[in-house]
Formats: C-alpha cells, structure tokens, sequence
C-alpha cells in the first residue's frame, strides 16, 4: 500500500490533519476556558473591594464574625459557585465558608493577588485554590484597611467546584458538541481536497512511471515507439524529467542499434577473416605438401616456383595480420598520436616516390600537383604517411594499366587539403557508404582480390584520431577520389 507515492503523501497528510485537528481542539478548550476566566475575572473585578466597603471584616485586630457569618449567607444566596477566604498580611487563610475538611490549603500565595491589585495587570490572573493543593483559580481580591493600617486581605474565589461541576456540563453541551463536528467535517473536506490534489499532481509521474516500466520490459527485436510524457518546454521538474528519460531512451536504442550493426560486423568480420586466412593457408599447405610428395621427382625451375607461390602465399597472410595488430591497436586505448609540424608536401613526395616503380611495372601513371604557399601542420607524420600509403595502394589496386594517380596538395581556409585520384573502375553509388567497413570488398570473388579490405578502414581510423574526415567522390567506370583535412600549424 505503501509503495507508491500517492499513499505515502496521503498517509502523511492524514497524520498532518489528525496533529493539527487535536492541536486544534486543544486550542480551542484551552481558549475557551481562558476566555470564560478572564471574563469572570474582569466582571468581578470590584467584587471583593465593594465587599470590604460595605462592612468591616476586621476590627480592632479582631475578626467581625457576625459581618463575616452575614457576607457569607448573603453571597452564597446570590452566587453560589463563589468561595469567600479571609487572609491575614502574611496570607495565612483565618476563616472561610466552606465544609469541615475542604479545605486543603492554609497558606494563600500574596504575589498574584499584589499582581491583581495593580492597576495595569493583564486578566486572566489565577490564584492559588485553598480547596486543591496543586490546583490554581481566578479570583477577585481586595486590601483590607482601616486607621491602624492593612489589616489583612478578602480572598474570593469565582470558580469554585460547583463552577466547575458547570463547566463540566457544559463542555458535554450540544454547542461544543456541534463545534467539534464542524471542525471534524473541515478537516474531513480538507483530507479528501488534498487527496484529490496530490491525484492530479502524481498523475504524470504515474504515467511517467508506466512508461518506464513498458521500456524497460519490452523486446527490443523491433523499434516500438514509446509515447514519452511532457512537453517540448519544461514547466516544471516532471516535464523535465520526462523530457531527460526521452533523450536517455533515444540515446539507449541508438547505442542498441550500433551494438546490432557492430555485432554483425563481427561476424561478417569473423567470416571474412576465417575466408582471408584460410585461402593463404590452404595453398602455402598444397603447395609444401606437393614438395614434399613429389621431392626429387620435381625440376629445380619446378621447386623454385613452387616455393615463390608459397612465399608470396606467406607475405600476404603476414600482411594481412599486421594490418589486424594495427587496427586493434588504433581502436584501443594503446594508440597514442606523436604530434609534430611537419610539411604535407615532403611527406606526399616521399611516398609517391616510392611507389613509383611499382606504378610503372603497371603501366600507371603517378603525379603530384603541390602547392608551394602550404604551411605545416600539426600530426603524427607516422601515422599520415600510413594514411597516403592505403590510399595509393588502393588506387593501384583499382586502376588499371595505362591509367593515371594524381595526388595534390593546396589550402583552403587556412587548411591543407589532400586528395587523391585515381582514373579506376569507380565504386557503385550503392558500395560508397560501406567502403570504410572492414573487410568490405567490392569483388564478388573475394579469392582473386589480394586485398583484405583493410586499407581504408585503417586509413579512416587514423583520420578520426586526428579530428579530421575522409570523403570520397566516385563515378563508375571513370574513377574515385579521397579527400581530407588537417588544420594548419597556428602561428606562435
């Protein structure tokens, strides 16, 4: 029951209500009866000195019995609920009207009646109560003096336990019954609003919550759409709340969906790894296996080409694991960049230098085309010449004989700008987006091409790290072309 906020605010604002609703009567009781005092008191304030002036009760160090025995008919006649107590200076009580063995008290405390005889007191002043040891009473008292000076003083109670006896009638009256009912039905009436209110303020957080839970235990085979609480402008912490959970949600499926494309990855990576280092296997395996079959029946011409397709066999499977070491080392936390300024222009030439003579036994024409206003840029001079090394690589994979790669350097923006071209078979619109993927081969026949498609990916990667993009531009039959973008050097 307990579990929802809902009943945890209306069980707290139940015990509010209850707390406040005996505070309440308390008050109430408490007011009510001091009200009631400080009238009696106020009213008869006078009484006691009106006594003492109509009569003598002390004369002549002596106690007037006869006035006194009179006083005490006479009031108890007229108003019966009083006590009339007649006290020496020092408060001790010398006669009263009471029954034998009432009362318990033979000392009246003076300081409230001093306090009631100032003219600025503030009612209602209680005093000690002759019939109750522990218990106080509002009274009315009055200086008794004559020639020879205070003689003493008269001390009336106005609540006395027939007073009391009444109050108690009444407060089982039908007036303070009513007033209790009536407080009982506004705090009744103010549970039952203040319920309706946290329903209404809760309802969003209860669907908020619904939704929740559905997300959190639904099936992610598919994109079920989700319909997220709020508004597109936050007015308050629910709105934003929901608008946070939207935002975490979307983010979840589209972490979900790039786990789902990379695990496929994986496999077809897995699968194409197994293909790549099978094929240079099996026949490294034929060939030594026939060596060995056949050794002494094969020609010196014969074991020599044997043990080239073998070699040629081994370098490519070595390459191809070096190029796997080198991918898992730059999407580790193991890569780190050796940034330096060096010139894009030297590093172009360099490479191309070295590709030179492999273009020429192929027919292919490689140019340069530098401008000499570059400035030098910040990198890992390493890891850009392994960048132009992939994608001329590429380029002479793709080109065929009599063709042409052009590799130009220029500036824009106050960035170097590199492209490489190539006049190659092109890349249909369809394979451009999967190019970078690795081990994305455009041949069908993945047997005749010796590249494991691996270049690219690397050569992107390497650009990431840098903060840069590769693009390509490709027509079919016609040719492709790699760009990208490093910042220049900022001045110092």
């Amino acid at each position: 029951m307990l579990r929802t906020l809902y009943s945890r605010l209306a069980l707290t604002l139940f015990f509010l209500l209850c707390v406040v609703g005996v505070i309440l009567i308390q008050l109430i009781g408490r007011s009510s009866t001091l009200y009631q005092q400080e009238v009696a008191q106020k009213l008869n304030r006078e009484l006691a000195e009106h006594i003492v002036a109509e009569q003598p009760l002390i004369q002549d160090q002596r106690i007037n019995d006869q006035a006194l025995d009179r006083l005490f008919h006479q009031l108890m006649v007229i108003n019966p609920s009083i006590e009339l107590y007649l006290l020496n200076q020092q408060g001790l009580v010398l006669d009263y009207f009471a029954p034998e063995g009432k009362v318990k008290r033979a000392r009246i405390a003076l300081e409230p009646v001093r306090e009631f005889l100032d003219e600025n007191a503030r009612f209602p002043i209680e005093g000690d109560d002759p019939r109750n040891p522990a218990g106080n009473k509002v009274f009315s008292a009055a200086e008794i003096v004559n020639e020879d000076g205070l003689q003493g003083y008269l001390y009336i109670v106005l609540g006395g336990e027939r007073y009391d006896n009444v109050v108690q009638m009444l407060k089982d009256s039908y007036i303070l019954e009513s007033s209790l009912i009536v407080l009982l039905v506004a705090l009744a009436a103010a549970l039952l609003c203040g319920l309706i209110v946290f329903a209404l303020l809760t309802r969003r957080l209860r669907v908020l919550g619904g939704v929740m839970r559905r997300y959190a235990g639904q099936e992610r085979h598919g994109e079920a759409p989700i319909p997220f609480p709020g508004k597109e402008k936050a007015n308050d912490e629910i709105d934003e709340l929901g608008q946070h959970f939207k935002a975490m949600a979307e983010k979840i499926n589209a972490q979900i969906r790039e786990l789902q494309k990379m695990d496929n990855i994986r496999r077809e990576m897995v699968a194409n790894v197994s293909h790549d280092l099978r094929t240079p296997l099996t026949t490294m395996h034929g060939y030594l296996e026939t060596l060995l079959l056949k050794h002494g029946a094969l020609s010196a011409e014969e074991q020599e080409q044997y043990l080239r397709t073998a070699l040629r066999h081994s370098q490519r499977l070595s390459h191809l694991v070096e190029e796997l070491f080198e991918l898992a080392r730059l999407d580790s936390c193991e890569s780190v960049l050796y940034s330096e300024p060096f010139s894009m222009g030297e590093l172009v030439q360099d490479v191309s230098q070295a590709f030179q003579l492999r273009t020429q036994e192929k027919s292919i024409q490689l140019k340069t085309s530098l401008n000499p206003n570059v400035p030098l840029i910040y990198g890992d001079i390493a890891m850009m010449q392994r960048v132009l090394e992939n994608l001329l690589e590429n380029g002479l994979r793709h080109t065929p004989a009599g063709g042409r790669i052009h590799v130009s350097v220029d500036v824009d923006s106050a960035n170097v700008v590199v492209r490489v071209s190539d006049t190659g078979s092109g890349i249909p619109a369809v394979d451009v987006p999967r190019i970078f993927e690795r081990f994305y081969q455009q041949d069908i026949n993945r047997s005749g091409n010796n590249g494991a498609g691996l270049g690219l990916a690397i050569a992107q990667r390497i650009l990431d790290l840098h903060g840069s993009v590769i693009m390509v531009h490709s027509e079919l039959n016609r040719g492709t072309t790699f760009s990208f973008e490093l910042p220049a050097t900022p001045a110092v």
